[in-house]
C-alpha cells in the first residue's frame, strides 16, 4: 500500500459494497466509510472503521455534510441498489453529494466511474478519450464524471476519476460469467474484447490516487491488460468445468477481437499500479 500524506487522512469511504469495503480495510485508521443502512452483511466492522448510514438520494446536504464530518478525502464508489435510478443515484445524487461536501475541508476527491463513459468502437482508448458514448447507461457515467470535475475545479479541490472496467473478485468470480446451459445458442459472435479488473487491483488504483500530489488531477483508466474476446473467455470457463465450449448463434467475422479496448497507460505511469491480476484467468479469486 502506498503511504498516504496526512492531508488526505482520515478517508472517507462513501458506498462501501463489493469495492468500498476492503477498500476500508485497507485504508490507515481511523476510516469513516457508509452503506445506505451503515450495516455490513454477514461480518463485524473492524475495529477503527466508522460506518455511518448514509443515503445521498434520501438525505439533504446537512445530513450528508453530518455523515462526512471528519474527513480530509472522498473516495465516491457507491452503485444504483435494486429500488434506485441509476440517472437518480449518479446524478442527482452526486450532485447533492458535491454540494454538501463544499462544506468538508477536503485536500482530495476520487471518484469511481466506469469505463462504459468511453465510446463504443473498435479501438483502443485512452484516459483523455474527448468523445462520449452514444449508449444511456455511459451518457450518465460521463454527465457524472462531469459534475465532479467542475465541481472540484471551481474550488480548487484535487481529483481524481478512476473508469473501472468490470469488476471481479472475491464473491464475484469470473465463473458467474457462464451461466448459460450448455445446449444454449449465445448471441452474437462472441468476439468483443473485455476490459475488466480485479477487485484488488481497483483498490491498488484508490490507494495510489489518494496518495497524488496536490497538483495533480486525472482521468485513468483502470483496467487489466487482457483484453480476449467474451468467446475465449467463455470456453475457458466451460473447460474449467469440463464442458464444451458454448455455441454462439454467428461464426467470427474476424479472428481478433473487434470492438472497445481500454488503455491502462496513465493506470501504470502515473498511479504506478503493479497488476496483481494483468489477465483475467479462471479459477482467479
Amino acid at each position: 500500500m502506498p503511504l498516504l500524506p496526512e492531508h488526505v487522512l482520515p478517508v472517507a469511504v462513501v458506498g462501501a459494497g463489493f469495492l468500498g469495503r476492503p477498500l476500508a480495510c485497507a485504508l490507515p485508521r481511523p476510516v469513516l466509510a457508509t452503506t445506505r443502512r451503515g450495516t455490513w452483511p454477514d461480518e463485524p466492522v473492524p475495529e477503527g472503521i466508522d460506518l455511518r448510514p448514509l443515503d445521498v438520494l434520501g438525505a439533504d446536504e446537512p445530513a450528508i455534510a453530518r455523515a462526512l464530518a471528519g474527513a480530509r478525502a472522498l473516495v465516491v464508489c457507491y452503485a444504483p441498489g435494486r429500488d434506485q435510478d441509476r440517472r437518480d443515484l449518479y446524478i442527482a445524487g452526486t450532485r447533492r453529494l458535491l454540494a454538501a461536501a463544499a462544506a468538508l475541508p477536503l485536500a482530495r476527491l476520487v471518484y469511481t466511474s466506469s469505463t462504459s463513459a468511453l465510446p463504443d468502437r473498435d479501438a483502443v482508448l485512452a484516459d483523455d478519450c474527448p468523445d462520449w458514448p452514444d449508449e444511456p447507461r455511459g451518457r450518465v457515467q460521463r454527465e457524472a464524471e462531469a459534475l465532479v470535475i467542475d465541481a472540484c475545479t471551481a474550488r480548487a479541490l484535487p481529483w481524481t476519476i478512476l473508469r473501472l472496467g468490470g469488476l471481479y473478485g472475491p464473491g464475484r468470480e469470473l465463473f458467474r460469467i457462464y451461466r448459460n446451459s450448455p445446449d444454449a445458442v449465445l448471441p452474437g459472435d462472441g468476439m468483443q474484447p473485455t476490459n475488466l479488473i480485479h477487485r484488488d487491483d481497483a483498490v491498488q488504483a484508490v490507494l495510489a490516487a489518494l496518495a497524488l500530489p496536490p497538483t495533480v488531477s486525472a482521468v485513468v483508466n483502470v483496467v487489466d491488460d487482457d483484453h480476449a474476446p467474451r468467446r475465449e473467455i467463455f470456453a475457458r470457463l466451460a473447460a474449467q468445468r469440463g464442458l464444451a465450449p458454448p455455441r454462439w448463434e454467428l461464426e467470427p467475422a474476424s479472428p481478433t477481437a473487434i470492438g472497445k479496448r481500454v488503455d491502462n497507460a496513465r493506470l501504470k505511469s502515473l498511479l504506478g499500479v503493479v497488476l496483481q491480476h494483468p489477465r483475467h484467468t479462471p479459477g482467479t479469486p
